[in-house]
């Protein structure tokens, strides 16, 4: 449980109700808004906020105070710095809320609040000192904004994204129609915060967009339209681009200026985060376009399906602390930027062959050196900071001399890495590794000497970042005296460890922190020799021992903590030049943060393949019209890696012209999902280069992974499990082509049966006889296996179970053929569902299937007993037809003597299943 909070309201009665009134006259706000109140020691919360906030924080609403009274009362609790720290990055990273926070510009009884800051989880500038400050970006921060538009008849989808990490806009405009399955591939490639939107924009259309956003978890922000005009947008580019050398200087020249609806939204993106009023992204951005056609298409079903990323808002059904999802299961990255590019990559499968095979190149090479990959891994990887974040910060003008102290280690330790890598002698990892950053440690020469020159490097290695005295006769001085100071300290350090009768150096240490300044420290162990010694002041204890001054060391220390504030006053000067200067190097600096990213993706892909429960193997990627997807023995990465799971591997056999689609029946529990998102997850990790969990794999380029796995309730934004997966199935439906891999499982639940099944049965035969995609589709409609029979291209498949003494055993094996039962009683006896349920389940089951269970002669072959039924089915027709089409006028007794005619011929077809009918 976190401390609860010991302030106080410092608040009279009469302020507190001038505060509640100001309070609940304030505008309405979602549920999803905080809005926090700065009261400089403090910041407090009120009202639903205050409830939510002390639930998520303090585990209790106990804490909360009711302040004012009658009409004007309200519940608030207080957060300090600290929790109120914490708790926004809660909010803006994990929750994805949004952040007002106020601030008081008159006295407490002159309540003149006004809006400080905002945030949301697309826009954390005003809150990156608190989110970032102390620790690495982990995650890239996007926000998109859409404009719509009509070209003749054609619907037009301008976007445009802004990554304030990278500092770079990325616009496009594309057709798209009413369930823009485009936009959809585009947003789960681009992993947006949050989206902004035109206030009310068309009902339908912003429905369907906001739906579309919902479903991706991306927010969903409402702005005035005429915030989406493009009317300054030349102006406000000219001021936050950065062109290159060669490039005219004006951004009306710039191609991406033509996509007016693009330019509509980047201007929307711009007033929205206030890009042009800070200085420090003045001429800071890039801008390109989208290219949608290098990327594999995924939707957010399969994002979801094939556990892409982890997800927050579902309980994991895996157990244990193996990783659970195929981001964190890859994730053996050792930086930041590492981090964020992996994200990016799993989201973004390339759809170029030889992008593909030259990163399969470099993880095969990393794979097959254990030496080299185990340094770059455990070694020099390590020792990269967020060079991406140090660059905007250079840019920015806000660097510290910690930061480019940081820089300096960095670029001096990269020698060493080009000279592991070199190693390996691989032509890809010489091209986009080692002449690259060859070239870059040659353009940061003059920075490295710059820091030699202005830094002091002794004091920095002790964590003191301080210009080197050299540069002016008043440091010089000023750096005398705090060596001599330093010395004073030194010799209290014999004084006292003689007057405590212990050894100076090992039991007792002179130390310093930023801080509490230099202090004494003594393992807990011989705390006993400071009782009862009044000339010695203890600061604190904790494991690493006790913190202690001497009256003399408590003089010595504030004397040279005032000389240091002199030194770092009069250093300003020389440390705004180094600023000046070091900004100059801000593009080199990212450009290496870039391709070591790559790096360490490339490097944490092969780190996966080799430790993995058995070796991941590189696939044989081939080109599109090869039509080949071809697995052996292939298991799914996230459960083979589960406590106490003996994983059964299985093949996947696709040959275009030959075998295409392939429909899986099986008992419920029995191994069909998990084999469909085998393959999926073996095609995606393909795609991005990295190597699978098969013992062999040839896989033709695909243009898209499509998916409708598993329930997916949507109630909460108002959609039907049924309603979801007719969303979705119509996205595939338009979206597949011949090249690409569809997983289909479960359909048509959420109807009627018979209407499930027909709604199942006419999907499967459109994908199968008409796109002609690679396809597995599982299901439970057993019906839909005579497809097979219809369409060479269609062959079944089921999952292998054996039933002894009534008891079921799952072997998640598959096999060739159908399965004729779901084992769905089997199932629930194994979840000891009460005999009597059993039992009536069991005879309604036979009423139900029309004795399609029934056991006669053959039917202990699927094969055989469809052929059988199939027979029969056609011998009953006919003897329907014959019946319906008798002369109505006969006497009884001839239609009689009719019928049994028509039966007798029947019959003498000696079919094991009408004989079964007659007898029950």
């Amino acid at each position: 449980m976190a401390v609860q909070p010991n302030q106080q309201f410092s608040m009279d009665p009469p302020s507190q109700q001038s505060f509640v009134k100001f309070f609940k006259s304030l505008p309405e706000k979602l549920n999803t808004t905080i809005r926090f109140f700065n009261r400089s020691d403090y910041y407090t919360l009120h009202g639903s906020d205050a409830l939510f906030a002390a639930q998520e924080i303090f585990k209790t609403t106990s804490v909360c105070k009711i302040i004012g009274a009658d009409p004007y009362k309200t519940e608030g609790v207080i957060l300090n710095k600290n929790h109120f720290e914490s708790f926004i990055r809660d909010l803006l990273l994990v929750k994805q809320y949004r952040i007002e926070v106020y601030i008081n510009q008159g006295s407490a009884k002159n309540q003149n609040w006004m809006l400080e800051y905002k945030g949301s989880p697309g826009n954390l500038t005003q809150f990156e000192d608190i989110l970032f400050g102390n620790n690495d970006v982990a995650v890239s921060v996007r926000v998109i904004a859409i404009k719509l538009g009509m070209q003749g008849k054609s619907r037009i989808v301008g976007l445009s994204c802004v990554d304030t990490t990278a500092t770079s806009f990325s616009v496009c405009e594309f057709q798209d129609n009413e369930s823009f399955p485009n936009l959809e591939s585009l947003v789960v490639t681009l992993a947006p915060k949050e989206c902004l939107l035109i206030q009310g924009e068309g009902s339908y259309e912003f429905q369907t967009l906001k739906q579309l956003m919902e479903r991706n978890n991306v927010m969903v922000t409402t702005r005035k339209k005429n915030e989406f005009s493009s009317e300054s947008i030349v102006q406000d580019l000219n001021t936050l681009i950065k062109f290159e050398k060669a490039q005219q200087q004006n951004a009306q020249s710039l191609p991406e200026t033509n996509l007016n609806f693009a330019m509509s939204a980047t201007s929307a993106l711009i007033k929205y985060l206030d890009l042009t009023s800070d200085e420090g992204n003045l001429n800071q951005f890039s801008i390109s376009q989208i290219n949608q056609s290098r990327y594999l298409k995924l939707d957010s079903a399969a994002i979801k399906a094939l556990n892409i990323e982890p997800r927050y808002d579902t309980p994991s059904l895996l157990s244990g602390n193996a990783p659970t999802s195929i981001l964190s299961l890859l994730d053996k990255c050792r930086t930041p930027q590492g981090h964020r590019l992996l994200a990016q990559w799993v989201r973004q499968p390339l759809k170029d062959l030889s992008l593909i095979k030259e990163r399969h190149d470099i993880v095969e090479a990393l794979v097959n050196d254990n030496e080299v990959r185990s340094s770059l891994s455990e070694n020099h990887l390590r020792r990269i900071p967020d060079l991406q974040v140090l660059a905007k910060k250079l840019a920015r003008k806000k660097a510290t001399l910690q930061d480019c102290y940081k820089i300096y280690m960095c670029i001096s330790h990269l020698p060493r890495l080009l000279e592991q890598i070199s190693d390996l002698n691989t032509v890809a990892l010489k091209t986009m590794f080692t002449d690259p950053l060859t070239e870059l440690i040659k353009d940061m020469d003059k920075f490295q000497q710059m820091i030699e020159q202005t830094i002091d490097l002794d004091a920095a290695e002790k964590g003191d970042f301080l210009v080197r005295p050299e540069f002016d006769d008043e440091l010089k001085e000023l750096k005398n005296t705090m060596d001599e100071i330093e010395e004073k300290l030194q010799a209290q350090l014999s004084k006292v460890a003689n007057d405590l009768s212990i050894e100076a150096g090992k039991i007792l240490k002179l130390e310093s922190n930023q801080q509490l300044g230099y202090y004494f420290r003594v393992t807990l162990k011989e705390e006993k020799v400071l009782r009862n010694k009044k000339q010695y002041t203890i600061l604190d204890s904790n494991k690493s021992g006790v913190r202690f001054r001497s009256n003399k060391l408590n003089d010595l220390n504030d004397e040279y903590i005032a000389v240091r504030q002199k030194y770092t006053t009069e250093q300003k000067k020389v440390v705004t030049e180094i600023m000046e200067i070091a900004a100059g190097y801000s593009s080199p600096l990212k450009a290496t943060g870039n391709i070591i990213a790559s790096l360490d993706v490339l490097t944490a892909f092969a780190s996966a393949a080799v430790n993995a429960n058995k070796p991941y193997i590189r696939p044989e990627m081939l080109p599109s019209e090869t039509g080949e997807f071809n697995l052996t023995q292939v298991r799914h990465p996230c459960l083979e890696v589960q406590e106490g799971v003996d994983f059964i591997a299985n093949d996947v056999n696709f040959k275009r012209g030959e075998c295409h689609f392939c429909i899986i029946t099986g008992p419920n529990m029995g191994g069909k999902s998990t084999y469909i998102r085998s393959a999926g997850v073996t095609a995606l990790m393909a795609h991005i280069g990295s190597f699978v969990p098969c013992d062999q794999a040839k896989i033709s380029l695909l243009d898209c992974i499509l998916a409708r796995v598993g329930a997916d309730d949507s109630q909460l934004k108002g959609l039907s499990t049924f309603m979801m997966e007719m969303i979705e199935t119509a996205a595939i439906l338009k979206t597949a082509t011949c090249n690409s891999l569809v997983l289909i499982d479960e359909l048509g639940r959420g109807t009627s049966t018979y209407e499930g099944c027909g709604i199942a049965w006419s999907i499967a035969e459109y994908l199968a006889k008409e796109i002609k995609c690679f396809c597995l589709f599982a299901t439970h409609f057993h019906e839909i296996t005579k497809l097979e029979e219809e369409l060479c291209a269609v062959k079944n498949q089921h999952v292998t179970a054996l039933v002894n003494d009534n008891k079921l055993t799952l072997l998640y094996k598959v096999k060739p053929g159908i399965c004729d039962q779901s084992f769905g009683i089997h199932v629930a006896k194994m979840a000891n569902f009460p005999e009597d349920v059993i039992e009536f389940a069991k005879h309604k089951q036979a009423e139900l299937e029309d004795y399609q269970d029934s056991v006669f002669e053959g039917s202990d072959s699927p094969q055989k007993k469809q052929k059988i039924i199939k027979e029969a089915e056609v011998l009953i027709a006919e003897f329907i037809e014959k019946c319906r089409n008798l002369d109505k006028s006969l006497s009884d007794t001839d239609l009689k003597h009719k019928i049994l005619s028509f039966k007798k011929e029947v019959l003498s077809h000696e079919n094991p299943y009408i004989k079964t009918l007659l007898a029950a």
